[in-house]
């Protein structure tokens, strides 16, 4: 009895430690493949002290939420660059879970190697020390297909291919994320799965220009294929291969607005003569100011030019004002006031002094 309770608790146990490992083995990112340059470094150098800190200051940043991270550590030359992406329909979690297995299998691959990058289905990462930021790269790559064919409609299967590919990638290139995904009805019985991406720092011609490559180089003939640059990727597939819940919705058709011509308006006679008389409260005081302000200035200025007539007429007959009085020479004043004898001499004033004359 008791060699049996034990034998039944040691299946348990063993049930139990696989399933575990198992599941340990799932949650590890699945590997696609990677690239290690020829140029090498010393081992327990400065580089790779700076590389080791760059790998472990990753995962902290996917564990944030970002889903693209870019960063630099030490100096010239020993300076390291590195980034990751992950896939943009993954959530955090297994996001993180990426770049953490990525940060220390890429090392195991490339252990002593200054430039290396790694793909895995749910993420990938580079490092350099050279700079990889902003900057467009399609080498190396990477092309992978499935071994089966198209055999139903292989044409029409081609040119479903080719348009939601096409709407794929507008779609990502305008996309925070530089990600998009696609799908479409083959057959009744299939759908059509397509997803494409960009890394976050490129620009968006530089994203277009990458995926047209990328999408060209696709092997159309097969049910399923993929094309991997370091700057973009894209793949396609009759079963879905990524999260639809987590992909972002192509933006919505514009809904068409009808135009109707404006509905006669039948309004009450009330309010109708309530509007005319406010009409002619609010105009008639201001047409009747109007007409009083231009009626005085009419007047004003009609009294203005009789002043200046009447003024004109009184000048007229004074000889004292006017011209020809003033008109003599210095010789008839001379003689006139005797040559300015003192005893002619009536007074002084502002203007000089007053003589009387004879004339």
């Amino acid at each position: 009895m008791f060699s049996l309770k034990f034998s039944v608790i040691f299946v348990f146990l063993l049930y139990l430690s696989s399933s575990l490992f198992a599941f340990t083995s799932a949650a590890d990112p699945f590997y696609l493949y990677h690239f290690c340059s020829e140029k090498n470094f010393t081992r327990n150098s400065t580089y790779q002290s700076n590389l080791n800190l760059l790998l472990s200051s990753l995962p902290p940043y996917a564990k944030s939420g970002y889903g693209f991270y870019r960063t630099t550590k030490g100096l010239d030359p020993n300076i390291v660059y590195g980034l990751f992406q992950c896939r943009g329909d993954v959530n955090t979690t297994t996001c993180q879970d990426c770049v953490a297995f990525a940060s220390t299998d890429i090392t195991q691959r490339c252990p002593t190697q200054k430039e290396a990058l790694v793909w895995y289905e749910e993420c990938y990462l580079r490092f350099s020390n050279v700079s990889i930021f902003y900057i467009p790269v399609r080498n190396p790559s990477v092309k992978m297909y499935n071994v089966e064919n198209v055999t139903i409609e292989p044409s029409r299967f081609q040119k479903l291919l080719s348009s939601l590919l096409k709407e794929a990638r507008t779609q990502a290139v305008n996309d925070p994320k530089k990600f998009a995904t696609r799908k479409g009805n083959f057959t009744t019985s299939q759908t059509l799965y397509v997803l494409v991406q960009c890394a976050e720092d490129v620009w968006n011609t530089d994203c277009s220009d990458c995926l047209e490559e990328a999408i060209s180089g696709l092997p159309t003939a097969s049910i399923g294929g993929r094309v991997l640059f370091p700057s973009c990727n894209c793949r396609y597939e009759l079963y879905p291969f990524y999260n639809e819940n987590l992909t972002t919705l192509p933006p919505m058709a514009p809904t068409p607005v009808l135009q109707y011509p404006p509905s006669p308006v039948t309004r009450p006679k009330g309010k109708s003569q309530i509007s005319s008389s406010i009409i002619i409260a609010i105009v008639a005081p201001i047409t009747f100011a109007a007409m009083l302000f231009l009626a005085g200035y009419c007047f004003l200025t009609r009294r203005a030019r009789k002043k200046y007539y009447t003024a004109q007429e009184e000048f007229a007959g004074n000889d004292i004002l006017t011209a020809e009085a003033l008109q003599f020479d210095f010789g008839t004043i001379q003689a006139a006031t005797n040559r300015f004898l003192i005893d002619n001499k009536l007074g002084a004033g502002g203007f000089g002094e007053v003589y009387k004359v004879k004339y």
